[in-house]
């Protein structure tokens, strides 16, 4: 049995497609054809129902998952445990953290990081999907949470700020008490998600509308003049072109951790890396919790 044929069919049983799982894999839909062709035929079972709407599991297919499954989880422990004990602050070292930690916080931190460590190839992934430290779709991740996985290790830096914020223009053109309605909170995610805020209940005849799912993206939309936003203190506050709405002050929101997987964590580069960002926050201190 080709271990590279398993990952095929892994790849498929999770995506459902072939195409789908050809893309994850970055190979040709044909040699994931041919490869899973090629298990079928070594095991002499048929792994999947091909349908016109993708890849469905037959049972044989389904007993082989929960197999295939404990392998790959096998591996990825033995990649992690000889990446953990890497001394070396040189090689691969991958960064996911949502949007505006990057844009709008830490970029100068990154670069001296860089500038440090040259022998080090680093990878930043903006994003506000939960990429898995356990599989190893990256190696040190920035994330809001109160109680990290017990398979995660690292340092709790700080604790996000929120308030309301809009353009000295929007606010100029649109009055808050007494026509509400004529103004709008900019959504985020279903039912507004983000702006069940305080801010939120001291006006609570202002509609919401869109749907803008980053904060550089709400950002954005304030500099525009498209509505009032709920944005970290410190994109907020150290932004030209935004104030405060009337009466808006700074609320504690979810704490910030700097995590790595507890194998991982051995790793000189990721030490080092969670070490240069947990400095970098404690510096931003009153940034983040809105000092003004």
């Amino acid at each position: 049995m080709n271990w590279d044929d398993i990952k095929v069919f892994l790849a498929i049983a999770n995506s459902g497609g072939l195409k789908k799982a050809a893309v994850a894999l970055n190979i040709h839909h044909t040699s994931c054809a041919r490869r899973i062709n090629a298990l079928e035929n070594s095991l002499g079972i048929k792994l999947f129902d091909r349908l016109p709407g993708g890849y469905a599991l037959t049972q044989g297919g389904a007993d082989l998952l929960k197999s295939a499954e404990q392998i790959q989880q096998g591996f990825h422990t033995i990649e992690r445990d000889i990446q953990g004990k890497d001394l070396r602050i040189a090689g691969d070292l991958c960064l996911t953290l949502p949007n505006g930690f990057a844009t709008h916080l830490l970029m100068p931190d990154l670069h001296e990081f860089m500038n440090s460590y040259p022998d080090v190839h680093l990878e930043i992934n903006m994003s506000y999907a939960r990429r898995d430290l356990v599989s190893r779709e990256a190696d040190v991740a920035i994330r809001h949470v109160s109680n990290p996985a017990d398979s995660l290790t690292g340092k709790r830096v700080a604790r996000i700020y929120r308030s309301a914020y809009a353009s000295p223009e929007y606010l100029a053109s649109h009055d808050l008490n007494i026509n509400p309605q004529g103004c709008h909170w900019l959504g985020w995610g279903k039912n507004g998600g983000q702006v069940k805020c305080h801010e939120k209940e001291k006006y609570p005849l202002i509609p919401i509308r869109g749907n803008l799912y980053s904060d550089v993206l709400q950002a954005s939309a304030v500099l525009s003049h498209m509505g009032i936003a709920t944005l970290p203190c410190f994109i907020g506050d150290n932004s030209k072109g935004m104030v405060r709405i009337p009466g808006a002050q700074a609320h504690p929101g979810d704490w910030i951790w700097v995590l790595a997987h507890k194998d991982m964590a051995k790793n000189s580069r990721v030490r080092v890396l969670i070490n240069v960002l947990a400095s970098a926050f404690a510096k931003y201190k009153d940034k983040i919790e809105g000092v003004v």
